[in-house]
């Protein structure tokens, strides 16, 4: 059989793995049972140089169809990306993580430093222990959080903690941070979260222990809904069973039925967990 080469979003092209594809249901907990038939099913739907990005679409189809949790474990990733294209909503989004963990938050806004203003994506306050957090969202999969972000977020940093008694600096970002920016973070003490870093307490686990998922993990909403809600500042599966704004947005009865049975599935998702 023909070596089949994959494209990845980066351009670079690899062969087709089944370990890796097995390996990525894994790590969001698709069911042993369904992982040789999703496999399967990718495999019918190759062809040379497949898009990285269609396989993902093959395994969503068939997740779906057979495993609606499953499905939405193995679109978490992609819903974070689709909270773009602007930063705005995955700032208000992380700001909820925060609130999850007890602290309190402040978005987007402006401090006086000791030389210049600054603006300052999320500052978190728990037990009088004031922080600050540069909030990093990516719209590619390949892209990553250089070393130049852990500088200037740290440069912000002084200028900023005595006037304002900060004592600590975060990095959020929903890709890769690069092994420079953590070796600059280690070095300087700053607090990192990314996608899959640190080993515990990483972005994706802190999204599914308290089952934080965002409203665009739902296919039952249009992107221009879903883009009506995150203005509306409703950004959790959460906030869409409570807020009553919901309800303007989505008026038709059926629909939102629809849309309420999905919401329902994903926000008591709390059973067979990656951590």
């Amino acid at each position: 059989m023909q070596e089949i080469f994959v494209t990845k979003s980066s351009g670079e092209k690899e062969p087709f793995s089944e370990e890796k594809v097995l390996l990525a249901m894994g790590k969001v907990g698709v069911p042993d049972s369904l992982r040789p038939q999703v496999l399967s099913h990718v495999k019918q739907g190759l062809h040379p140089n497949i898009k990285t990005s269609d396989i993902f679409n093959h395994i969503t189809e068939y997740l779906r169809a057979q495993d609606i949790r499953a499905s939405t474990r193995f679109n978490l990733k992609k819903a974070i990306f689709d909270l773009g294209p602007t930063g705005f909503p995955f700032e208000k989004y992380v700001a909820r993580i925060f609130e999850s963990l007890g602290y309190k938050t402040q978005v987007d806004t402006i401090l006086e430093g000791e030389c210049v203003s600054h603006e300052v994506d999320l500052i978190i306050e728990k037990e009088n222990n004031k922080e600050i957090a540069e909030v990093k969202f990516h719209n590619h999969h390949g892209s990553k959080t250089d070393v130049q972000v852990a500088l200037y977020s740290y440069a912000r940093f002084l200028d900023l903690s005595k006037i304002h008694k900060i004592s600590g600096l975060w990095i959020v970002t929903n890709t890769k941070l690069s092994q420079d920016a953590i070796t600059y973070a280690k070095c300087k003490n700053v607090k990192v979260i990314a996608w899959n870093y640190p080993q515990n307490n990483n972005l994706q686990q802190l999204i599914e222990k308290p089952c934080l998922y965002p409203i665009t993990i739902l296919s039952s909403l249009s992107s221009k809904e879903k883009q009506e809600l995150l203005d509306a500042g409703i950004v959790l599966c959460s906030d869409l069973l409570s807020n009553p704004l919901v309800r303007q947005i989505i008026p038709d009865h059926n629909h939102w039925q629809n849309v309420q049975q999905e919401a329902q599935v994903v926000w008591p998702l709390s059973s067979n967990r990656a951590i």
